[in-house]
């Protein structure tokens, strides 16, 4: 399966607001980008008809597309996708019995920025 999503993906971890009284919360604009980016999951889902979870090894690759040359941290952009996908329902979890490949690439296109996600079952090992 494969899911496309707008924009560039915020790093959650780098994202945070904390407060005085020691909480910490995920920033506005990582909360906005996860509010849309839920509803693209969510509409790519149904035209798919994906239901349920999956629960079973995969191979997840991500692959952003920068619309700039900003220097970021993919392994940061990647927390924020997998929770993304486990918000969705997309994947039950994301620990490694779940997840057991990761496949990371990153490109540039001006002014185009976006993630496409793929998903593919895989032999356990």
């Amino acid at each position: 399966m494969i899911f496309y999503i707008d924009g560039e993906v915020p790093s959650k971890k780098n994202s945070r607001i904390n407060t005085r009284t020691g909480k910490s919360f995920p920033s506005k604009r990582y909360q906005e980008w996860h509010d849309v980016a839920r509803l693209q999951i969510l509409l790519q889902m149904r035209k798919q008809n994906i239901s349920s979870p999956i629960d079973y090894a995969s191979k997840v690759s991500i692959t952003f597309v920068h619309g700039d040359l900003v220097r970021r941290d993919s392994d940061n952009a990647t927390s924020s996708i997998l929770d993304l996908l486990k918000d969705c329902k997309v994947i039950a979890d994301d620990n490694w019995k779940i997840v057991r490949e990761l496949h990371i690439r990153n490109g540039f296109v001006k002014g185009k920025s976006r993630c496409k996600v793929e998903i593919e079952k895989i032999l356990e090992v």
